[in-house]
């Protein structure tokens, strides 16, 4: 392609071409197939992204601010967003950039640059629970074939609990660290909060249902029978379904299993 001068779109596509495939090479490739043209050279491509990386931005810097909070490849901001994560390693890139006024893409660059990968807590694994998951799929795989709409015909469902104090007892936590932390999430007990059920199926979703109070199997029945079933067959009618509930003791409840 020579020394043609890329537009602005042009060289935010590079951009997103670089951070998405780590490789000049993939990037010439993309460039081929997308626009059916020689792609810009390696030096070119490398330009790009040292700018972007220096300036946070694609733009020509000499005529003026680019608008990024701060650049981002800076010691300074390096080291703020570094010791920002080493303090609350549990923050999300999108709060990073807040508190560090850099932009999240910057943080996350940055954080992939010192090794730093996301762990996200999961539920610790019993002696017995590979050969159950194994078990799992494969009676999946032999529902999908005995039924081929099986799998749209499952409702799947699960409970969080939202504390006032801001918590949520459930998945959507995040810790950033050079290894894994190997953490253990405790629980806040006593707090005042709601409860809300949600079910996801092909035809939609279900819910969001609130409840307050602990939840135990009479409440957890109620909710069945008054809530949930009915706008279950309002999206299904008549069809059959197959509801999954994660095990919790309510769904083990003498009546509930009745």
């Amino acid at each position: 392609m020579g020394d043609v001068r890329l537009s602005f779109e042009e060289r935010k596509q590079v951009i997103k071409w670089y951070w998405k495939f780590e490789n000049v090479n993939e990037v010439q490739r993309q460039w081929r197939r997308e626009y059916d043209t020689e792609p810009p050279s390696r030096l070119t491509i490398t330009r790009i992204r040292d700018k972007f990386e220096v300036h946070g931005t694609v733009c020509d810097v000499h005529k003026g601010h680019s608008g990024r909070p701060r650049t981002a490849t800076s010691d300074e901001s390096s080291t703020a967003v570094l010791e920002l994560f080493q303090r609350s390693p549990n923050k999300s890139s999108r709060q990073g950039a807040r508190e560090s006024d850099v932009s999240a893409s910057s943080v996350l660059r940055i954080l992939k640059r010192d090794k730093y990968r996301v762990y996200i807590p999961r539920q610790q694994l019993n002696d017995d629970d590979p050969d159950r998951r194994l078990q799992f799929c494969e009676w999946i795989q032999e529902m999908v074939i005995r039924e081929p709409g099986f799998m749209g015909s499952i409702i799947w469902s699960d409970e969080a609990q939202f504390k006032l104090n801001g918590t949520v007892n459930r998945h959507n936590c995040v810790y950033w660290g050079e290894e894994n932390p190997h953490i253990t999430i405790e629980k806040a007990v006593n707090l005042p909060g709601i409860n809300v059920w949600c079910g996801l199926s092909s035809r939609g979703l279900i819910g969001p249902i609130r409840f307050e109070g602990t939840v135990t199997g009479i409440n957890y029945l109620t909710m069945l029978a008054d809530s949930i079933f009915p706008a279950i067959r309002a999206l299904y009618g008549n069809d059959d379904f197959y509801f999954q509930q994660d095990g919790a003791p309510p769904h083990y409840h003498r009546d509930v299993r009745a």
